[in-house]
């Protein structure tokens, strides 16, 4: 995943053929715990939501996302004379989270095989264009998807978002609250009017 330094991506995937990556109320929270290992230190996460079968990620980019890690070896065919790719540090963790979890649950369920589809997606919302800018609608998209799929009326009633964590300045939140809340220019007292607010199709466009 190549990723561009201080800019602000939309990351997310989904369960094989659409299939539940969660299975129980004890899964989002081990998801969670890998979330704040393998994610939380490697970028600014701005936002999360994990949904039955997929999540979303809000991310902004520093310098140590596109560090090269230093175990992070990239699968290729190798060339003679020719050393593989190291991983950044942000697409090391992003594969550990993926592959950690799936190890857990496979072994939780008896299961086995991907339970992730292969290539995790990202799209940049930022610019240097405020008009063109998407990272605040994708940051409302995001914490508004669990009442858009009618799992809830209102994102505070859903466990598994970290709409809460912002409502409530949470200090154990996995996201960077105060770095976030600067960055999208984000105040508690708005919170009350994101969740009312519906998504524009042609700017859904373009946070996908």
């Amino acid at each position: 995943m190549k990723l561009i330094p201080n800019q602000v991506y939309h990351v997310y995937n989904r369960g094989n053929n659409r299939q539940p990556i969660f299975f129980e109320k004890d899964n989002y929270y081990y998801f969670l715990r890998k979330l704040k290992a393998y994610i939380s230190p490697n970028c600014d996460l701005l936002a999360y939501c994990l949904m039955p079968n997929h999540f979303h990620l809000l991310i902004h980019v520093n310098d140590r996302s596109v560090k090269p890690h230093p175990t992070g070896r990239q699968p290729s065919l190798r060339r003679k004379n020719r050393k593989p790719k190291r991983l950044t540090y942000f697409s090391w963790g992003l594969k550990q989270l993926l592959s950690s979890y799936t190890k857990g649950i496979n072994k939780k369920y008896a299961r086995s095989g991907s339970l992730f589809q292969q290539n995790t997606k990202s799209k940049m919302t930022s610019s240097e264009s405020l008009l063109d800018d998407y990272s605040a609608w994708c940051f409302i998209y995001i914490h508004n998807n669990p009442k858009t799929a009618g799992l809830v009326t209102s994102p505070e009633e859903y466990e598994f978002t970290s709409f809460n964590e912002f409502l409530n300045d949470r200090k154990d939140s996995v996201c960077n609250i105060p770095f976030a809340s600067e960055l999208l220019c984000l105040e508690r007292s708005q919170f009350s009017e994101l969740k009312t607010l519906d998504i524009p199709e042609d700017v859904a466009k373009k946070i996908f």
